[in-house]
């Protein structure tokens, strides 16, 4: 159980790492060399359009930098006394700021480097299944290789017996990703059946693979 001054400045952690993971690492990399990563590639704000675009050396550091703010934030929780839950919530927070940044003006990336981050630090055992799901997908299509990986990950978490509230936490991980994975490009069609080939498949109709607005597919 942490100390009682933590449990009071908890609401701060969770706000600090919101704001911790609005930080676009891969938009500052590619201002310094002169690019806007919302107008060339996928237009999507993280490590794989980076990468497309500026070489594997700049989206590798962005996207180890995307995963060092889903670990450190965890790992500080953990090591103040918060268990699973909590700790996980504070990761969770990285994860919907990097996705929906304040400093981005609303969508930027899609999550996968801190949440690979955020994982890690809370059960890395678990990132056995993600892994195992993104060779899958990196053969055989990263659309739904993504969807089983992630959206399936609070199941795996809960047939290995882990804490309930773990689990929990996974499970709203899981659906920050969907969500954001089924929100698409802003032109994208709406409705409920395109926004569900976007879970599964990661296209919309036509197999356009969000072109504009978003990055690779679903996987780490």
């Amino acid at each position: 159980m942490p100390d009682s001054p933590w449990v009071l400045y908890f609401p701060l952690l969770l706000v600090g790492a919101y704001l911790l993971g609005s930080i676009p690492f891969a938009q500052v990399i590619a201002r310094v060399k002169g690019i806007d990563l919302r107008v060339v590639g996928s237009g999507n704000v993280g490590a794989g359009n980076l990468t497309r675009v500026a070489g594997w050396p700049w989206g590798g550091t962005a996207g180890v930098l995307d995963g060092l703010k889903g670990l450190f934030p965890v790992l500080l929780a953990q090591n103040a006394g918060f268990g699973k839950g909590a700790a996980g919530l504070v990761g969770l927070a990285v994860v919907i700021g990097h996705n929906w940044s304040i400093f981005m003006r609303g969508r930027s990336g899609r999550g996968m480097s801190p949440s690979v981050g955020m994982v890690l630090a809370l059960d890395p055992v678990l990132l056995v299944w993600t892994t195992g799901w993104s060779v899958v997908g990196w053969k055989f299509g990263g659309g739904v290789g993504g969807f089983l990986g992630w959206g399936l990950l609070p199941i795996v978490s809960a047939a290995m017996g882990r804490p309930a509230t773990e689990s929990i936490v996974l499970l709203a991980l899981s659906l920050v990703l969907m969500g954001r994975r089924m929100q698409g490009n802003a032109d994208s069609p709406r409705g409920l059946r395109p926004a569900l080939r976007r879970a599964i498949f990661d296209t919309d109709p036509g197999g356009d693979e969000f072109p504009q607005t978003v990055d690779g597919p679903l996987t780490p």
